[in-house]
């Protein structure tokens, strides 16, 4: 699986994807992207097809925006737009705490839950697992069997997406060997189970918008925007209607525009 995605022309976007997802997960809004922006979508450090920690090195969520970081310094990128979803979203936030940031879209945040809420324990509980479930060599066998069925994949992808039935096969597949080629899994959760993976945010000198899906079953709102809405009470909290935790997949176009809104407001001379 290639490491990232690279394309277009304009002003730079950066693209950061969630918890055990790749950059394959913007697949379904890398076009209206791309018509309007120069688009970096990396796979996260320690994700399938991202950067991997060196030997004896230990995850946090400070030491892989350090690696993702050292890679918009390899491009060139000082400042870009930024947009993330779940784990990315968060990331990005932080990433605009660095000043990194011209603009920042949130897509369903983590990390902005109360820490050692049952909100917490919830999204911890998910991903426990899920991870559990991909060490099984029978469970793992039955990816593919799950991918082809059409009803068998809605029920797969009920948790993520609020039209699982948009969700192919080869795009399931590829959900499913994201997941299972994450090699920081176990140890992200157990550091969230420390209640030290996300720290306060600092100050934000740039726009900021919150999109949250209102069928997210995972990052709900509002409950798990708490803390997030007392950290950052100026953002922009924009409701994606009837979408999941993954909203790119189940409205591209919805999503695409909320995003240009914040990164590229003026419409393109004809």
């Amino acid at each position: 699986m290639e490491p990232f995605y690279a394309g277009g022309t304009g002003s730079p976007l950066v693209l950061l994807h969630g918890f055990t997802d790749t950059w394959r997960t913007w697949k379904p809004v890398l076009p209206a992207l791309e018509a309007r922006h120069a688009v970096f979508a990396p796979s996260l450090p320690g994700h399938l097809g991202g950067e991997q920690f060196a030997p004896g090195a230990s995850f946090t969520v400070a030491a892989s925006l350090d690696l993702i970081e050292r890679q918009l310094d390899a491009k060139g990128i000082e400042k870009a737009h930024l947009v993330g979803n779940s784990l990315g979203g968060w990331g990005a936030l932080e990433l605009a705490c660095r000043g990194r940031a011209l603009s920042v879209v949130a897509i369903c945040p983590g990390g902005g839950y109360e820490l050692g809420s049952r909100e917490e324990r919830a999204v911890l509980r998910y991903f426990r697992n899920n991870e559990r479930m991909l060490r099984l060599p029978a469970a793992k066998a039955m990816l593919p069997r799950i991918a082809r069925s059409p009803a068998l994949r809605r029920v797969a992808f009920r948790d993520l997406l609020a039209r699982p039935g948009n969700l192919g096969e080869a795009d399931a597949m590829a959900f499913f060997e994201g997941a299972a080629g994450c090699t920081v899994a176990r140890a992200a959760i157990t550091l969230s189970e420390s209640g030290e993976a996300f720290g306060d945010l600092g100050p934000i000198d740039c726009p900021v918008r919150i999109l949250y899906g209102t069928r997210d079953r995972i990052i709900r709102w509002p409950t798990h925007y708490r803390r997030l809405k007392s950290m950052l009470p100026a953002a922009d909290y924009v409701p994606l209607h009837g979408l999941g935790h993954l909203p790119m997949w189940d409205d591209p176009e919805t999503v695409s525009r909320r995003i240009l809104e914040v990164t590229a407001p003026n419409p393109v001379a004809a």
